[in-house]
C-alpha cells in the first residue's frame, strides 16, 4: 500500500522547471545546460512529469543587443499562473548569478504569490563570489530570493554551510551533485603504444587553454593533444597548429563518446570564477580519463583523490610533471578507479532518486 502511494506521488508531481536548458537531442552550449538537460530526462524516465522553461538563448554575434532576448525571462514567470489551483506542483529554477539575478528574483516571487512551492537549484562556484563583491543591493536580492525558498540544493556541498554562514540563510538545503549515466559505462581498453590527451568544452583562455597548449609542446612525442569545442572570442584555430595537436569541432555526444574510449587524460585547468562540477570532467573520468584540473570550483570534489589537483597559479611545467608522473604508474589501474568513483558519487540513479525524495518532502511542508 505504501509503495503504492509513493507512486501515485510521483505520478501525479509536476515538475515547472526553469532555467538555462538545452534542446532535447542536441550538443550543449554550457554546463548549466547539459546537466539541466540530463536532470529532466532523468525524471521523465523515472514517470515525473516535466514542463520546460528554458532560458532564452541569445545571439552573441549581435553583441549587447542580442542579450534584449533575456527580457523574456520577465515573462517566462507570468505562465505559473495557469498551475496555481494544481496540487503537487514546483518550481525548480536553477538561477543564474550576475545581472541575471533579478529576473529569478521575480520568478520565485511570483511562484510563492501563486502558492507554488519553490526549489532553488544553486549551481556553478560562483555563489559566494558574487555575493562579497556584488555590492549590498545584490546582497539583498539574493538573500530575498533564498529566503523565499521552500528548499534549496547546492551542487558543491562546501554551500550547505557557507549559504549559512555567510549570506545568512537557514533553509532546508541538500547536496544535488552533477550526475554521469553509470549504466553504460564503456569498458576501458586505452591504446598501449601511446598516450592520448583530451580537452573538452568551452575553448577560452579562462578555461586554461593556453596551458593546455603549451603542456603538450613541452611533452614527447609519445602524447598527443585532442581539443573539442567552440572557440571562444578569445581564442582561434590557429593556437591549434601543431603537430602534436587535434582539433575536433564541436561533437555531438555520440561522437564524445567514442572519441573519449581512447583517451588516458583529461586535462583541464580552468580559471573560470563560475567553474562548478564540470560536465566534461565528470563525464571524462567516466570513461577512465584520469585528471589532471586546476583547484579551481568544485574540481577537487568531482576527482576526489584520483588523478592530480594543480594550485591555481601552476603552469604548463606543473601540468607537465603531473602527467608524466602519471604515466609511470599503473595506467589501466588508475582508469578503473576513476570510473567507479564517479559510479559511486555521481550516479544519477541514486542521485535523481534523492532529488525525487525532495521533492516529496516539499509537497509533505
Amino acid at each position: 500500500m505504501r509503495l503504492l502511494v509513493e507512486y501515485d506521488k510521483i505520478r501525479f508531481m509536476k515538475i515547472l522547471y526553469f532555467g538555462p536548458i538545452s534542446k532535447k537531442g542536441q550538443a550543449s552550449i554550457g554546463g548549466y545546460e547539459a546537466a539541466n538537460r540530463k536532470n529532466i530526462d532523468s525524471l521523465l524516465k523515472r514517470g515525473v512529469e516535466v514542463v520546460e522553461f528554458p532560458n532564452p538563448v541569445i545571439n552573441r554575434h549581435l553583441g549587447n543587443f542580442g542579450k534584449i532576448a533575456y527580457i523574456k525571462l520577465f515573462f517566462l514567470p507570468l505562465s505559473l499562473w495557469k498551475y496555481r489551483h494544481e496540487k503537487d506542483v514546483i518550481l525548480h529554477i536553477t538561477p543564474l548569478y550576475g545581472n541575471l539575478l533579478v529576473p529569478a528574483l521575480f520568478t520565485v516571487f511570483v511562484a510563492k504569490k501563486l502558492s507554488i512551492p519553490v526549489l532553488v537549484d544553486i549551481r556553478a562556484g560562483s555563489l559566494i563570489y558574487y555575493y562579497q563583491t556584488k555590492g549590498k543591493k545584490y546582497q539583498r536580492q539574493m538573500k530575498e530570493m533564498l529566503d523565499r525558498a521552500d528548499m534549496l540544493t547546492v551542487e558543491g556541498s562546501v554551500y550547505i554551510q557557507q549559504i549559512k554562514s555567510v549570506i545568512g540563510v537557514d533553509k532546508p538545503t541538500y547536496y544535488f551533485p552533477n550526475l554521469a549515466n553509470v549504466s553504460n559505462f564503456p569498458v576501458i581498453n586505452k591504446p598501449k603504444d601511446k598516450f592520448n590527451i583530451l580537452y573538452f568544452g568551452r575553448l577560452t583562455k579562462a578555461k586554461g587553454i593556453d596551458i593546455v597548449i603549451n603542456t603538450i609542446k613541452m611533452l614527447d612525442d609519445r602524447f598527443k593533444l585532442y581539443v573539442a569545442g567552440a572557440f571562444g572570442s578569445d581564442c582561434n584555430k590557429g593556437m591549434l597548429n601543431d603537430n602534436k595537436i587535434a582539433y575536433l569541432g564541436f561533437l555531438p555526444p555520440s561522437e564524445l563518446q567514442q572519441i573519449l574510449s581512447d583517451m588516458h587524460f583529461f586535462i583541464f585547468p580552468t580559471r573560470h570564477i563560475g567553474e562548478g562540477q564540470s560536465n566534461s570532467l565528470i563525464e571524462a573520468m567516466s570513461a577512465g580519463l584520469i585528471p589532471v584540473v586546476s583547484a579551481q570550483g568544485f574540481n577537487e570534489e568531482v576527482t576526489g583523490n584520483h588523478g592530480f589537483v594543480i594550485p591555481l597559479d601552476g603552469t604548463a611545467v606543473d601540468y607537465k610533471n603531473a602527467i608524466l608522473k602519471l604515466v609511470s604508474g599503473d595506467i589501466a589501474k588508475m582508469s578503473a578507479a576513476c570510473q567507479n568513483h564517479i559510479r559511486e558519487h555521481h550516479n544519477v540513479d541514486v542521485e535523481i532518486t534523492k532529488l525525487i525524495t525532495i521533492y516529496r518532502r516539499l509537497l509533505c511542508q
